[in-house]
């Protein structure tokens, strides 16, 4: 994985730029990684393509910790142990190739978030693998997997990863207190609280507000508290 140092150096690629690569499925991609972080709807999907629950799925191929920076739950594949393989896949390739996390779906594209103008800048990751026999635009490349049509999904979660990580931030800067529950309650919130046969969006949108709400509360009645301390 980059780090955001990296990231800010490699090139930048607007919508209608052209690159230069071909998938041939060698599976290079899928190895040597612990950095393929699923989103919410990363999660909802796979769970709905394979016809199990989020927690199955959580369960069985996932893990999840607290982020370093954004203190919020982050949840990964969990690689096998050999060469740290991605746990979908397999010997005719990806198991949940038709809804692979976004992660995967951009290759060799990245994106990095523009908080000001509310969109995503594209790079491009150093090629190791496939071949350079195809061009196409960077719109051309997202819209294979619906990228475009994501977008804003995609968009609102980041803004809403911003708005949780400035209180979280605040709130363990200020109180000596364990992360863990706070950490699996946003957990199942943000991730797992969903009816696979509703809409998505939605439900996001309430389990967002849901997330929201717990860390203000959570923040109100630990200031209560120690004011009650104080006075």
């Amino acid at each position: 994985m980059y780090n955001p140092e990296e990231l800010l150096k490699l090139p930048r690629l607007g919508k209608d730029d052209t690159f230069a690569f071909g998938c041939n499925r060698c599976g290079s991609c899928c190895r040597e990684r612990d950095d393929i972080l699923l989103t919410p709807l990363d999660l909802f999907k796979i769970s709905k393509y394979l016809k199990k629950s989020i927690q199955e799925v959580l369960i069985s191929y996932c893990e999840s910790y607290e982020g370093s920076a954004s203190k919020i739950p982050i949840v990964r594949l969990k690689p096998r142990e050999y060469r740290r393989t991605c746990p979908f896949a397999g010997k005719d390739g990806c198991m949940v190739h038709p809804v692979k996390p976004i992660v995967c779906s951009l290759y060799p594209l990245g994106r990095m978030t523009d908080p000001n103008a509310n969109q995503f800048t594209y790079i491009l990751q150093p090629i190791t693998c496939g071949n350079k026999n195809h061009t196409q635009t960077v719109k051309q490349w997202l819209e294979e997997f619906s990228v475009l049509d994501e977008e804003k999904i995609n968009l609102y979660w980041h803004s809403q990863v911003m708005r949780l990580t400035i209180i979280l931030n605040e709130i363990y800067d200020k109180y000596q207190i364990d992360h863990d529950p706070i950490n699996q309650m946003l957990l199942m919130n943000l991730y797992v609280f969903y009816n696979l046969e509703g809409a998505f969006m939605p439900q996001f949108r309430e389990n967002c507000d849901a997330a929201l709400c717990l860390v203000q509360e959570i923040s109100k009645r630990l200031g209560e508290s120690t004011d009650g301390c104080n006075g």
